[in-house]
């Protein structure tokens, strides 16, 4: 079932991390691993997964095109769209078998010293897609404590 198609399903946007949010639907139960940066949403059938990383060269924040060029590019999978103003590469591929779903969007998403890795997991590809479309980058400035802490 997906956000298009369904029957109103209320959606909130969670800001995950400092610099990333995602538009989920308020169902879903979330879990924020601080150790790990780790946030999970999930229901029955499907899930939102995020990790979000500090990438430096030299103690100062990696460009965003130094990061893309060091991420390969997965071979597997069918291409889909990045979410609006966003680089990376993001795929639709057949879930891990220990999901709880069959389908899976995933992908990579970099900016300026930061890399969020996103896996959005259901049987309903245009409901994961819609997901992911949904992430945003907010542009905060890496600071010290930042880079400490994510």
């Amino acid at each position: 079932m997906s956000l298009l198609a369904a029957p109103f399903e209320p959606t909130t946007r969670r800001q995950v991390f400092a610099h990333w949010s995602v538009q989920i639907p308020m169902s879903l139960k979330a879990q924020f691993v601080p150790d790990a940066q780790y946030w999970h949403a999930r229901d029955e059938h499907r899930s939102v997964s995020l990790t979000s990383m500090v990438i430096t060269e030299h103690g100062r924040p990696a460009s965003q095109k130094r990061i893309l060029r060091q991420i390969q590019l997965p071979m597997e999978g069918t291409p889909v769209a990045l979410p609006a103003g966003l680089e990376g590469w993001g795929r639709e591929v057949v879930a891990e078998p220990c999901a709880i779903a069959t389908r899976a969007v995933t992908g990579i998403i970099a900016a300026k010293g930061r890399v969020l890795i996103v896996t959005v997991t259901s049987d309903d590809v245009l409901w994961a897609t819609s997901v992911w479309l949904s992430i945003r980058h907010n542009a905060v400035p890496v600071s010290v404590s930042d880079l400490l802490s994510e």
